[in-house]
């Protein structure tokens, strides 16, 4: 019998291939489920702002091309009316995230979330900036800055002893950035390191202006969140010296046997190094083989070995956790940024609940799009 599958696919200026590289992890995966055929289906959601169109999209793939279960790329805010579809029909829901938007909403019996636990990357790579009651310029993007990241960052540091002595957030045009008032504060505080807070694009923007400053732009520890550490991303930029920490999901340098079959598979089928995008698709194959065997119960508190280690669905939350790694960007032979892991950060259902159930108490604002997406 053959399993129809729907996807909701992003788009995206800086990672033109994101979809189609979920789509072939996806695939890749599935492949490896003997016995059983798959047909898919997919709708583009562009930047996923739109959430009516989200569930115009999601309607059209449940009603029209009968799918039997929905994955659809989605922050936590832009997934929440996807819910009411999936309840509705009694359909399952996979949704793939970065995780840089926190839940609204109580989670869905046929909804759960594969996530790369980007907040939680943010607040341990805050917490490694405050360590010993250090004064921390925060340094951001004006598209990053709209999403939890810098506040899980906050949260981080201030647990470690350190405060923030001053906030730099960058423009979004290239044209336009200017580290000039982040070298004031560089001069103007007393600050002992630097929470940096960037994704693609700007990410690259951040680290040129940085290398064309000769070392005045990098005199303290950087403490990097994981999207700017994407080593699609780290490959086209050059080193500028200094010290680069940060927290990642995911590395090509693991070694495991889920990453050798996740790598060689992507390889032979893309013909391409396996990314971050590919590994969201993986680990969707894994939990669509599952839940296509023994039903949507089964996910309730599932586990499952990926290429970044053993992944968990939370009973409560239904958002996965797994290990994340310490690592650092450095320069490599042809003078390239390159990412280093140190030591992975096992995984733990209690800080998880930590940083899912952590929300600011004031009004808050933030951009609708899907993080990456722009």
């Amino acid at each position: 019998m053959q399993t129809r599958i729907g996807l909701l696919l992003p788009r995206s200026t800086d990672y033109p291939a994101m979809g189609y590289d979920m789509l072939n992890g996806l695939r890749c995966r599935l492949a490896m489920d003997s016995g059983r055929e798959y047909s898919f289906f997919t709708e583009n959601i562009g930047f996923g702002e739109n959430e009516a169109l989200n569930y115009a999209k999601g309607e059209k793939l449940v009603l029209t091309d009968n799918v039997d279960l929905l994955i659809a790329y989605c922050n936590s805010a832009n997934a929440e009316l996807l819910y009411q579809l999936a309840n509705a029909l009694n359909k399952p829901l996979l949704i793939l995230d970065a995780g840089m938007q926190l839940p609204q909403t109580a989670a869905s019996p046929y909804c759960y979330h594969i996530t790369l636990q980007g907040l939680h990357a943010c607040r341990i790579a805050g917490n490694m900036a405050g360590t010993g009651n250090r004064k921390v310029v925060m340094a951001t993007s004006y598209y990053d800055g709209g999403y939890r990241g810098p506040w899980s960052y906050d949260r981080g540091l201030s647990e470690a002893g350190g405060s923030v002595c001053g906030n730099y957030v960058s423009g979004y045009k290239p044209a336009a950035f200017d580290i000039g008032p982040y070298l004031g504060l560089l001069r103007n505080t007393a600050a002992n390191s630097v929470a940096a807070c960037f994704s693609s694009y700007l990410a690259e923007l951040f680290f040129k202006a940085l290398n064309e400053k000769n070392g005045e732009a990098t005199p303290l520890p950087f403490y990097c969140s994981p999207f700017m550490a994407e080593e699609q991303m780290l490959n086209s930029c050059d080193f500028p010296g200094g010290e680069f920490y940060t927290v990642v999901p995911w590395a090509a340098s693991l070694v495991n046997r889920e990453q050798e079959a996740f790598t060689a598979s992507i390889l032979s089928a893309a013909n391409k190094s396996a990314n971050i995008f590919h590994l969201l698709g993986w680990e969707a194959g894994i939990v669509t083989a599952a839940l296509v065997q023994h039903g949507i119960p089964v996910l309730k508190n599932f586990s499952y070995l990926s290429p970044r280690g053993q992944s968990t669905i939370h009973p409560a939350t239904h958002y996965t956790y797994a290990p994340l790694y310490k690592g650092k960007i450095i320069g490599d032979s042809n003078g390239k940024c390159a990412l280093e892991t140190i030591e992975p950060i096992s995984a733990n259902a209690e800080m998880h609940i930590k940083v899912m159930s952590d929300r600011p108490a004031e009004i808050v604002s933030g951009w609708k799009n899907n993080y990456l997406c722009a």
